[in-house]
């Protein structure tokens, strides 16, 4: 089973947003592609992590759970790239 960082960010941002438009909007993507993303990640792991029938989208029970776990996942990523994080030299 493959789950990408991608799909964390689109998943971290649906629960922070309450919308799967506002999360495309906020993760610089395509309403569809936010949606079919957290789809597939649905079907891996054989749970709903959104309740799309409610206004806002609420995480459900196993989403939350799913969150928090990205959140540390994605916070160890950017740990782990700071040091090479370089400013941007410009060219004189």
């Amino acid at each position: 089973m493959l789950i990408t960082l991608r799909q964390l960010q689109y998943a971290i941002a649906v629960s922070n947003s309450g919308s799967f438009s506002k999360a495309a909007d906020l993760c610089f993507a395509e309403q569809s592609t936010v949606s079919q993303q957290i789809k597939l990640m649905e079907e891996k792991l054989g749970v709903e992590l959104f309740d799309r029938s409610t206004l806002p989208v609420k995480v459900t029970d196993e989403g939350k759970i799913m969150i928090e776990q990205a959140k540390e996942i994605i916070e160890k990523v950017d740990e782990l790239l700071l040091p090479f994080k370089a400013p941007i030299k410009k060219k004189i």
